[in-house]
């Protein structure tokens, strides 16, 4: 790797550890995923998630507020790919955007029944779960 990006990389361990890239690679995901409600009057990638709601309660506000949400949990997690070593805090607090973020993926599918388990469901179920998994596993190894 060209030796200016990899400078701009997380640090990691001493013996590596791929979840501050990971953290870094989600936030500027989200990052897109989070301008794109404000750009676009076109609420179809929302509708993909919330595929089961009625189209009048999926409008462009309540789509700017997830994103604004969102936004806000990719920033905790970009501090996280930097300061994830070492931080209880931050590390804490980046598992909590995943655990916030996939329960209320589960809840609007199981409970409020807006969303159904399909192709727009599954990339944050994916995501929000498995980021919490790896991180609960990894827990000794950063913080120790």
């Amino acid at each position: 790797m060209i030796p200016y990006f990899q400078s701009l990389l997380p640090p990691t361990t001493a013996s590596g550890g791929y979840l501050p890239h990971w953290l870094l690679f989600i936030s500027v995901v989200s990052i897109f995923n989070s301008l794109q409600t404000y750009q676009s009057k076109d609420l179809s990638l929302t509708h993909r998630v919330y595929e089961s709601a009625p189209r009048n309660e999926v409008t462009n506000l309540s789509a700017r507020t997830f994103g604004t949400w969102t936004f806000i949990t990719s920033i905790v997690r970009f501090y996280g790919a930097y300061y994830l070593v070492g931080n209880k805090q931050i590390y804490e607090l980046c598992m909590w955007t995943f655990a916030v973020a996939g329960g209320h993926f589960v809840s609007e599918w199981i409970y409020y029944g807006n969303c159904k388990l399909g192709k727009g469901l599954a990339g944050p179920l994916v995501v929000s779960s498995l980021s919490l998994i790896w991180m609960h596993a990894q827990r000794d190894f950063y913080l120790a």
